[in-house]
């Protein structure tokens, strides 16, 4: 076995903002067909891993847009450390930004609240033909625990977000699912941040009861009644 690959992987799930593990990231970009001719926008990007990944793998240049600071600086970081001069980033609030490029890909993540919004920001900086990719949370069931709905808000079920994007004119033609071990990833590393973050600071009792209840809804709510996926759109 490669353990240097297996590592080079498990680090870059560290910087994924969601719970697609890598393997299933690389069958996406290659069921989308990406080469060194493909241009991909990442919308509300976190550390640009997702670029990061499909431009070492792919050769694709890529952008990715996201307001928060820090992500963006660990990211470049990441991009210089790996001589990678394909991906930029840039800090802007992606609902004001502004770009006269077009792209084969645009990729919208889960921070945008309403799915209708979210796709036709999308569209606006997507070729005709292209594939807008919608990275987001959904329910696998229908009856959701009202305490559920208070902690993440209102989520789609699968068979409503693929009625809201057939209203707009697609098809989900190219998906991943997460699944537990890739959403354990995810909550486990935002614990440990928590758990820093309240060692940190040992008077703040809102964060110690932050990560009381950071694990609670997950082991008793999240973990049964939610998964996340990217949804890759064709118009048609």
């Amino acid at each position: 076995m490669n353990y240097t690959e297996t590592l080079k992987k498990i680090e870059d799930e560290n910087y994924l903002i969601g719970m697609i593990s890598v393997d299933d990231i690389l069958r996406f970009g290659y069921s989308l067909e990406l080469n060194e001719n493909s241009k991909v926008l990442d919308l509300c990007c976190g550390y640009g891993t997702l670029l990061k990944i499909w431009s070492e793998e792919f050769g694709v240049t890529g952008r990715g847009v996201d307001q928060f600071e820090y992500f963006l600086n660990v990211g470049k970081q990441r991009l210089q450390d790996s001589k990678n001069r394909r991906v930029e980033l840039i800090c802007d609030d992606v609902m004001l930004y502004q770009d006269e490029e077009k792209y084969d890909v645009v990729i919208c993540s889960e921070t945008i609240d309403s799915v209708e919004i979210t796709i036709q920001l999308g569209e606006k900086f997507l070729k005709p033909g292209g594939i807008l990719v919608f990275h987001k949370l959904y329910t696998k069931t229908d009856h959701v625990p009202q305490e559920l709905i208070d902690f993440d808000g209102d989520i789609h079920s699968l068979a409503e977000l693929y009625h809201i994007f057939a209203e707009f004119g697609y098809c989900i033609s190219h998906m991943a699912t997460g699944n537990n071990d890739s959403f354990e990833r995810y909550i486990m590393r935002e614990e440990r941040n928590n758990i820093e973050k309240m060692n940190q600071n040992p008077e703040d009792e809102s964060a110690k009861q932050w990560v009381k209840e950071w694990n609670r809804m997950y082991f008793e709510y999240r973990r049964h009644y939610e998964e996340q996926a990217l949804f890759g759109l064709t118009k048609i």
